[in-house]
């Protein structure tokens, strides 16, 4: 894509495309994760205990990843009884809100620099992945740092950021590419 079709948006329409493109990469990712993390447990197998560690086994544990365990902790503070469907279905609220604002932080960005897109999004996925389950989710204590991890879970969920990133600017694309060709006319 032309780097003046890209600028030719405001910021507030970067803003949007990129939300909307960061909830179909959110999306994305949800589906990724699964078979990554099959395979790398295939070539990596963690331990059972290392298993039982939050954010280490989506298949088997999905309560246990960290937006649910914070909701878990938000519910305990204000002593709220939470059942897990209603902690399965808060965690999803997280993951696709977390994908909108990265995704819209992300339209921003991409669309004032065209560096930032370079790689067709994979960096930047990468990028957030040390942005969030590499510093600041361990920083909270909901979730071990990456190092005391499995190297399974490490690779599985660093692997899911990579499909965030890249389906973030291949859909990002799509839009702003549509959203000139309907105003062209």
């Amino acid at each position: 894509m032309k780097r003046s079709a890209i600028r030719s948006h405001s910021t507030l329409e970067a803003a949007l495309i990129g939300a909307v493109a960061g909830l179909a990469g959110a999306w994305v990712k949800a589906q990724a994760e699964p078979p990554l993390q099959k395979l790398t447990e295939a070539y990596f197998p963690p331990t059972p205990a290392q298993k039982k560690m939050t954010g280490a086994d989506p298949i088997g544990r999905q309560d246990h990843m960290p937006p649910a365990e914070m909701i878990q902790a938000a519910a305990d503070a204000t002593d709220h009884d939470i059942t897990k469907k209603q902690k399965l279905a808060a965690q999803q609220v997280v993951h696709y809100a977390m994908g909108a604002a990265l995704g819209a932080a992300y339209g921003v960005l991409a669309a004032r620099d065209g560096r930032a897109a370079r790689g067709l999004g994979v960096p930047a996925g990468a990028v957030m992945y040390g942005l969030t389950h590499a510093t600041a989710v361990p920083a909270t204590g909901f979730q071990a740092w990456p190092w005391q991890l499995p190297l399974a879970a490490v690779l599985w969920e660093a692997g899911s950021h990579l499909a965030f990133g890249a389906t973030t600017e291949v859909t990002r694309r799509g839009l702003s590419t549509a959203l000139d060709r309907a105003r062209r006319g």
